[in-house]
């Protein structure tokens, strides 16, 4: 019983750790006396409460207090062999797959994280 509560733990021990590794969190922008009216992300001002898609696949909120999170929507491809692979990636569908170099029909093996 023990052995089994102790896997349990550990398992959730690395999901924590997995499934938040492709966020991140910024504190607010503003100045001393001068609120800039949302987040800025990439030179553009969101309002307060809102939430948005970036070009490049990150789904952000910007809180009420000014900081925002952002999380990688379809993750990245960790592991694949480099030599013989190559990762395409869709910009339409936030989705990444790993083709053969020599026959892009052919997928490889790979892992994505986040």
């Amino acid at each position: 019983m023990k052995f089994l509560l102790v896997t349990a733990l550990f398992g959730i021990g690395i999901c924590v750790g997995v499934c938040n590794a492709a966020c991140f969190r910024t504190l607010p922008h503003g100045h001393i006396g001068r609120d800039p009216g949302g987040c800025i992300n990439e030179g553009e001002i969101h309002e307060y409460g809102s939430r948005w898609r970036t070009d490049n696949c990150m789904d952000c909120d910007c809180s009420y207090d000014g900081s925002m999170q952002c999380c990688d929507v379809g993750g990245y491809v960790a592991e694949y062999d480099k030599k013989n692979c190559e990762v395409l990636f869709d910009k339409e569908t936030c989705l990444s797959d790993v083709v053969r170099k020599d026959d892009p029909n052919k997928r490889c093996p790979h892992v994505i994280i986040g």
